[in-house]
């Protein structure tokens, strides 16, 4: 009986290290993802929260002030929802059935979110070639998806002013 008690206490003992080395390893993991998110996060392409995303209507207004821009319009548009089913879909290019695209995503199915957001920028052509330009340089990813450019007439000058209306889409973590 002692030798087995003896057993069972040594046996509980490296246990107890075992957990308290544990603890310690869990703990040393914590730190480095604490320290490792705000890394992940700035070299992210994608929207983490809304405060990116309103800062991204910041960016785009100083982006156009830099280039002599004047952003007439800038509205967000319905959120719309890409389950994993469709992401993977449209990665492999196969085409949905239909009722798969109409069933409603869970919270647990949905891959990401595109945000649409409708523009309308005025100035010159060259200015709206160096905004694009820096915004393609930007971290985030941003796709233009509709762009109609219209030379603006009736000023009696050469300046090429434009009108720029399009969509483009910002693509957010679920």
């Amino acid at each position: 009986i002692v030798n087995k008690k003896k057993a069972q206490l040594d046996k509980m003992i490296t246990t107890k290290e075992e957990t308290k080395k544990f603890i310690n390893d869990i703990k040393i993991a914590k730190s480095k993802i604490k320290k490792m998110k705000p890394e992940y996060e700035q070299y992210s392409t994608l929207f983490h929260s809304r405060e990116e995303v309103e800062g991204l209507y910041q960016i785009l207004s100083e982006f156009a002030a830099m280039n002599n821009l004047v952003i007439s319009r800038l509205e967000k548009k319905k959120i719309q929802e890409v389950s994993k089913s469709q992401a993977i879909a449209k990665a492999s290019g196969k085409k949905q059935k239909k009722k798969a695209i109409k069933k409603k995503a869970t919270k647990q199915s949905i891959a990401y979110y595109k945000i649409p957001v409708e523009f309308e920028i005025k100035g010159n052509f060259l200015g709206y070639i160096k905004f694009k330009r820096q915004i393609s340089l930007s971290q985030k990813m941003l796709n233009f998806d509709k762009e109609s450019i219209k030379v603006v007439k009736g000023s009696g000058d050469s300046t090429g002013a434009i009108k720029v209306n399009g969509t483009l889409t910002i693509v957010g973590l679920a």
